[in-house]
């Protein structure tokens, strides 16, 4: 049976009751993510082995298992943007001010936006189609029944997980980027490495690092709560699934940029917090 539009099915046993678009989804999406965090704060001074083994099988999978792709896509991204920058600024004969971006914005704004959307890419999907085909297996219901709350078990692990793996990705990829500009600078602009590393000290601060870190935070609950909720309100058929993990990776793409937009709006706007 297909359900129309305007109507969301709230995940939960038993009969399930039609929400209104408008403002059903915002309602689940925040009470879910109320519930996960509670478990995520129980999570932080809980010493249950078997819940820190689950957190640990999540933190191998969602953040050990991305660090070849985010390892990779940095250097790039390094090498990107000292090109980038250097074409820009060579009819002013500014090149060098291309070390000097790399300082700042690849750790303010390219690492932990970049690190961000690879995981979505990767990991988003994956968690929306685990959840959404428990739930069209009736998994999640027997959880339920069973006096399990899934979002302990399922979801909190992973929202703990990647808010330490998202971060650790960001200071890895930093590095390499700056690993991508020093390449750029030394063998295509000419630039010597201690040239390089001067300029590059004069630009960064840990303030900079900071933000990038306290961004990706940020972006780690959207993502899980995204996909959790996507995988969680889904109709019980199979097909349901891809549906699910598509969506995942819109709406969290959608919203890592919005956050991403707020949180460089606050501090345009508020520049003592720079």
């Amino acid at each position: 049976m297909t359900i129309p539009s305007d109507v969301i099915v709230e995940a939960g046993s038993g009969p399930h009751r039609a929400l209104p678009m408008s403002g059903g989804r915002f309602i689940s999406r925040g009470k879910l993510a109320l519930t996960a965090l509670y478990w995520f704060a129980w999570l932080s001074v809980s010493r249950r082995s078997a819940m820190s083994t689950g957190v640990r099988r999540e933190f191998e999978s969602l953040g050990v298992g991305a660090l070849r792709l985010v390892a990779s896509s940095a250097v790039l991204m390094g090498l990107i943007a000292t090109f980038q920058v250097a074409a820009q600024l060579a009819q002013y004969g500014a090149q060098s001010i291309s070390i000097s971006a790399i300082g700042w914005f690849g750790a303010r704004e390219l690492g932990p936006l970049a690190v961000a959307l690879l995981v979505v890419a990767r990991s988003a999907s994956a968690i929306a189609g685990e959840l959404a085909s428990m739930r069209a297996n009736a998994e999640i219901d027997a959880l339920r029944a069973m006096g399990l709350d899934p979002v302990k078990y399922l979801i909190a692990p992973k929202l703990a997980a990647l808010v330490f793996a998202l971060p650790f990705l960001t200071i890895i990829a930093d590095g390499l980027i700056t690993l991508g500009g020093w390449i750029g600078a030394q063998f295509v602009l000419g630039f010597g490495t201690s040239f390089f590393f001067e300029q590059f000290r004069a630009a960064f601060t840990l303030r900079d690092m900071s933000i990038g870190i306290f961004k990706s935070v940020v972006f780690a609950f959207l993502i899980v709560f995204i996909a959790a909720d996507e995988g969680l309100n889904v109709e019980s058929r199979v097909t349901a699934i891809s549906e699910a993990a598509t969506r995942a990776v819109i709406f969290s793409v959608l919203g890592v940029l919005a956050a991403d937009t707020v949180v460089n709006a606050v501090f345009y706007f508020i520049p003592k917090l720079l």
